[in-house]
């Protein structure tokens, strides 16, 4: 006997035609689009510089003081760094950038990393915070290059990620072994540095009493990702006594200020970085009133004059120089000054009248009509003295003085050479 089905009531008929329309819909109108992950990233800031003070330490004076970099973005700042073995010291970095949605990526970066060798026992990523003292006598670096950075305070708890307990530990950084390290400031976290860690000084032993601008920066060398790049800053204007251990501080601030972009030789600096003369003495420094040497202002004046490359060795004593080739170069264009029978000396200071007689070589001025100093009589650069004088490349000292044997300093340089090879219409 065979058995039918029974057919569909109604209400079921209803039913799967109000099903099947569903599918058709769907099939038809695309999905809202999923949303794509987004970093979440950090913003590294610092603190302003506490704790100031000076301190003697086997027959030196130290400017003492406490740093400390914070995290204010929407994510934590954290480094992954691995190598191959314990046995080499070739580390790669990376940066983890978490996202929302749970996920995170890696960015290989260019930052280093150091053993601390200071007692701490741990890896160090290299130059996180950087430190730099300047005045009219020259710009000063600290001591300390590398940080094993962690939560230590709990800087702003309101900040959206934030945690309450800290994430980070010194524990992370690794040992003198260890072949990965992870390092890291969680979102409204911060690492100090006191005044009496290792390294957080500056030597300031022989510096002369007068006022000057301490600046602290963090991510100075832009190795890591953030938010922001250019809140990375604080500074402080202080007074260094002649004696004792009392620092006046004159005002703060939180902004990247140089030594160089306020200076006297602010255009001519200027244009030295455009014209890749000298791009500074470290990121966004440049040491205008450090004195310059021999060999480093053969380099300056060889670019600044595009002198070609020399095709003889003309000194004994260059040969490890770093600028060995730039005084070459200076020597085959006839410019460069001997110190001694067949030496350069390129570590001893340029001096005003050796600068004289090197630009003087190279820009073939005519006669002057007058003397402008009388400080430089006598001189066998006296000449070449009164034709960059009357050519407006070079100034004086002092009334009707040049300082002859006085040291030039970068700024100082940069100005000869900006007048020299750009002069003003």
């Amino acid at each position: 006997m065979t058995r039918f089905a029974p057919r569909p009531t109604r209400l079921r008929r209803v039913a799967l035609a109000v099903a099947l329309c569903a599918v058709v819909l769907a099939l038809l109108v695309p999905a809202a689009p999923v949303a794509a992950a987004t970093d979440r990233l950090p913003d590294l800031r610092v603190a302003p510089i506490t704790d100031l003070r000076l301190a003697a330490s086997n027959g030196r004076r130290l400017l003492r003081f406490t740093g400390l970099m914070w995290n204010n973005g929407t994510g934590a700042m954290e480094t992954r760094a691995n190598r191959a073995s314990s046995t080499t010291s070739a580390w790669k970095v990376d940066q983890i950038v978490y996202q929302t949605g749970g996920t995170y990526r890696r960015i290989r970066t260019t930052a280093s990393m150091q053993y601390a060798g200071d007692g701490h026992d741990h890896w160090h990523v290299g130059r996180m915070l950087t430190y730099h003292l300047w005045g009219s006598t020259g710009t000063l670096r600290s001591s300390k290059v590398g940080f094993c950075f962690f939560d230590t305070n709990l800087m702003s708890p309101s900040l959206p990620g934030s945690p309450s307990v800290g994430v980070y530990k010194e524990s992370m950084c690794g040992r003198r072994t260890s072949t990965s390290t992870r390092n890291g400031i969680s979102v409204g976290w911060g690492d100090k540095y006191p005044a009496n860690f290792a390294f957080q000084w500056i030597d300031v032993t022989g510096l002369p009493a007068g006022t000057y601008t301490l600046r602290s920066a963090v991510d100075l060398y832009k190795s890591f990702l953030e938010r922001y790049e250019t809140n990375n800053c604080a500074w402080a204007r202080i007074r260094i006594p002649a004696s004792g251990s009392a620092v006046t501080v004159l005002a703060r601030g939180q902004t990247c200020i140089n030594d160089w972009s306020t200076s006297s030789f602010a255009d001519d600096i200027a244009w030295a970085r455009t014209a890749k003369v000298s791009t500074g003495c470290d990121a966004d420094m440049f040491c205008t009133n450090n004195p310059v040497t021999r060999g480093l202002s053969a380099t300056f004046v060889a670019r600044a004059f595009a002198l070609p490359p020399a095709t003889s060795d003309y000194f004994t004593d260059d040969g490890t120089s770093p600028y060995q080739a730039d005084i070459n170069r200076l020597a085959e264009a006839g410019a460069s000054p001997r110190c001694a029978a067949g030496k350069f000396c390129p570590d001893k200071p340029m001096t005003r009248s050796l600068i004289a007689y090197v630009l003087d070589k190279l820009l073939d001025l005519p006669e002057a009509t007058q003397d402008y100093f009388d400080d430089d009589a006598g001189s066998g650069i006296e000449p070449a003295i009164n034709r960059l004088a009357e050519a407006g490349i070079a100034t004086g000292c002092g009334v009707r003085r040049y300082c002859p044997t006085g040291s030039v300093t970068r700024g100082q340089l940069m100005r000869l050479l900006h007048r020299s090879v750009a002069p003003a219409p």
